[in-house]
């Protein structure tokens, strides 16, 4: 049976596309739990990045091999370029198997080189039967080189140097009891404060208007975590107001009166979905009134930021009522109570 054109370019991306499928099935689970607690380099883009990108990519492969499907599967040269193609998804769905599924990135690294090379090949092969075709794996290559480096450079962040116990630098962290915890582990990370968490708030400076104020480096959760952090500060020199409307789909998100131990909020909250997680941009104003203050002292303060929260649906029945709990459980009003009250001036 002929084939026409445009259902061999249907074909062709969604071939490419389930390769990345099969690929999320692996990728997705660990993202908010694995990879989430592993250490990264610092030109690690965000989680949230990689579905975007690694759509397009597939749609672009896809594409490519349609340029020279279409040339006639009567052409060996054309039968062997497609096979190599082929072959690389292979390799790409299997890095994900690899890196994701089997928490492997020393594994995962020798397996990209493959990968890499298979890419290459491909262009090679493309570009003899169509030059835009091999043009269209150029982004490709350059992502998978990127993601080569990413590889290798979280390979040897999490991984010891030696079968020795790591040397950790002999530095003290003053704990809130008065007492000292020092630095051990394969990380060299602090010691647990005795009745605390490894995890202490820091301070934040705004070089504009000279505020200060504290922040938790991260939320302590397992399934919600905080982006553009710490957040955004916006002072403004007016009095404080606030009027209800919207929903959290619309364009101006919706906006709402919070109260936490008898301070009003004004929040303003635009939710988003994308690549198997829930984006939700906050804006919490609320006033700022010193004793003895006069009107024109007054300010408004706003603290503008986004929580990435997994969607619960991707994870099996355990785990998706831990992350279900956690997302009923969690108060990010207190939060931003806290770093509300910590608000000095220079």
């Amino acid at each position: 049976m002929k084939i026409n054109n445009t259902l061999k370019l249907i074909i062709a991306i969604v071939v490419s596309e389930l390769a990345g499928i099969i690929g999320s099935v692996f990728t997705t689970p660990s993202i908010a739990g694995w990879y989430a607690g592993i250490v990264k380099p610092a030109l690690n883009p965000p989680a949230w990045v990689f579905g975007p990108v690694w759509t397009t990519l597939f749609a672009l492969m896809g594409i490519a091999a349609f340029l020279v499907w279409k040339k006639g599967l009567d052409r060996r040269d054309v039968k062997i370029a497609l096979g190599i193609f082929l072959g690389q998804l292979v390799l790409n769905t299997l890095w994900s198997i690899i890196f994701f599924g089997l928490h492997s990135p020393g594994g995962a690294f020798i397996e990209i080189i493959f990968l890499w090379l298979a890419i290459l090949a491909t262009i090679i092969a493309f570009v003899k039967i169509s030059k835009p075709a091999a043009w269209l794996l150029v982004p490709y290559i350059l992502w998978v080189s990127f993601a080569g480096y990413l590889n290798y450079s979280i390979w040897q962040l999490n991984s010891p140097t030696s079968g020795e116990q790591v040397a950790c630098t002999q530095e003290a962290k003053l704990c809130p009891d008065g007492s000292y915890v020092g630095r051990t582990g394969p990380k060299c990370e602090f010691a647990v404060c005795p009745g605390g968490n490894n995890d202490p708030w820091k301070t934040m400076t705004d070089s504009k208007t000279g505020m200060t104020f504290q922040y938790p480096e991260t939320l302590l959760t397992t399934y919600i975590h905080a982006q553009d952090w710490p957040p955004q500060v916006q002072v403004l020199n007016e009095l404080f107001t606030c009027t209800e409307a919207g929903s959290e789909t619309a364009r101006a998100g919706k906006t709402e009166k919070r109260l936490v131990d008898d301070r009003e909020y004004c929040r303003t909250s635009i939710v988003e979905g994308a690549a198997g997680s829930i984006y939700t941009q906050y804006a919490y104003a609320f006033p700022l009134y010193s004793t003895g203050s006069t009107q024109a002292d007054r300010k408004t303060i706003i603290f503008i930021f986004t929580i990435r929260a997994t969607q619960c649906g991707n994870y099996d029945e355990a785990e998706r009522k831990a992350c279900e709990g956690e997302r009923e459980a969690f108060d990010l009003d207190s939060v931003v109570d806290r770093m509300a009250k910590s608000i000095n001036f220079k």
